[in-house]
């Protein structure tokens, strides 16, 4: 029996995806053929692959340090990061 927390894993996943393991979640799409009929993954095809319990995190005591071998590190909370500039990329993903 695992001692690691998975209370907070979502509960509304969607039936499009095949489940291979329930904790960590790794479930990915269900049928190729829808999956690869649209330009953009829609959510509810989107591969999931935990690799651990998702953590309880604060919203307000929230704190991202950067550091190590960077020029100048920093720390940002999460509205910092809310704020940033976002940037959307567009990728391939393989499947064989």
């Amino acid at each position: 029996m695992s001692s690691l927390d998975f209370s907070n894993e979502p509960q509304d996943r969607p039936k499009t995806l095949h489940v291979h393991q329930v904790e960590p979640f790794n479930a990915e799409p269900d049928d190729l053929r829808e999956f690869i009929s649209y330009p953009i993954t829609p959510l509810h095809l989107v591969y999931r692959r935990n690799h651990g319990p998702i953590p309880d995190i604060k919203a307000d005591d929230y704190r991202l340090t950067v550091n190590g071998l960077v020029k100048n590190g920093l720390t940002l909370t999460l509205s910092d990061i809310k704020e940033m500039p976002r940037t959307d990329v567009v990728t391939a993903l393989q499947v064989f």
